[in-house]
């Protein structure tokens, strides 16, 4: 009977991990880049002097923003279905891998001490096309929260952008301050109506056939979407089993959260920090 837990443990994580409602690891290390980006903004922020966006992050050598914006938006396709959605998704990413480009050729330039200003006020209109994007906009795109961790990556590039201009004496700390503040309240609203789509998780455990000479109760948690986060077959005549149920499930709801929401709320708690 262990034996057949152990084999119906195993299938059930090998339908999570491969189901693209469960491709949350993407959007964690979406949001996560975003808050190493509003790390590094606030310490050159501080310190007043030099390039931030000379740092190898902002580089070609650093994490592909556009590459990690495109896998988060693959694991909600299942989510966002409608052809005008995906189009303007589409053109998003386009444009994001515009701002990139520039800002790799600016990290570049920088980082050899001849930053090329011109750039840097067209990574500004850049910026301000990619947080504003009706992809990202809910009047044109009804499910837009489901991008929170792309917006947050957005934000912090926003972010870093604006700090490079106050270290190159174009604006004051208090206008990167404001702007910061904007785009966190922003993305706190993008992840309450995320919250609300991705919640609550359901579980429960199905009656044993009162026919079988084992009793045993098939016990299941599931995302709002139906997809399976964890299984396990509880038998009574076993002291732990119940427990051991609720332990995984209590774990199981834990990393459910921590990689759907908490690094986008880790992004806007830096963002509110400036």
């Amino acid at each position: 009977m262990k034996l057949k837990k152990l084999l119906l443990s195993v299938a059930i994580s090998s339908c999570v991990a491969l189901s693209p409602a469960h491709a949350t690891e993407q959007e964690e290390e979406t949001a996560s880049i975003g808050e190493l980006i509003l790390d590094k903004a606030k310490s050159k922020l501080i310190s007043g002097f030099g390039s931030l966006l000379a740092d190898a992050v902002f580089g070609s050598r650093g994490p592909q923003y556009v590459m990690l914006s495109e896998a988060s938006l693959q694991a909600i396709q299942d989510r966002v279905r409608e052809e005008i959605v995906r189009d303007a998704e589409y053109d998003f990413i386009a444009e994001f891998r515009s701002l990139e480009s520039s800002m790799e050729h600016y990290a570049d330039t920088a980082s050899h001490s001849q930053p090329d200003l011109a750039l840097l006020t067209a990574l500004l209109v850049k910026s301000e096309d990619v947080i504003n994007h009706r992809a990202l906009n809910y009047r044109y795109n009804d499910d837009y929260y489901y991008m929170a961790d792309t917006y947050a990556l957005a934000a912090s590039v926003s972010i870093a952008i604006y700090t490079e201009r106050h270290l190159e004496g174009y604006i004051s700390k208090s206008v990167v301050s404001t702007k910061a503040h904007t785009l966190a309240n922003t993305l706190e609203s993008m992840l309450r109506k995320k919250k609300a789509a991705d919640l609550p998780l359901r579980s429960g455990c199905e009656a044993p056939d009162p026919y079988d000479q084992v009793v045993e109760y098939a016990c299941w948690l599931k995302d709002p979407y139906g997809n399976y986060l964890a299984s396990y077959v509880v038998e009574p005549q076993y002291p732990g089993d119940s427990e051991y149920w609720d332990n995984l499930k209590d774990r199981k709801e834990a990393e459910y959260k921590r990689t759907k929401f908490d690094k986008i709320q880790a992004v806007i708690n830096k963002l509110r920090g400036f």
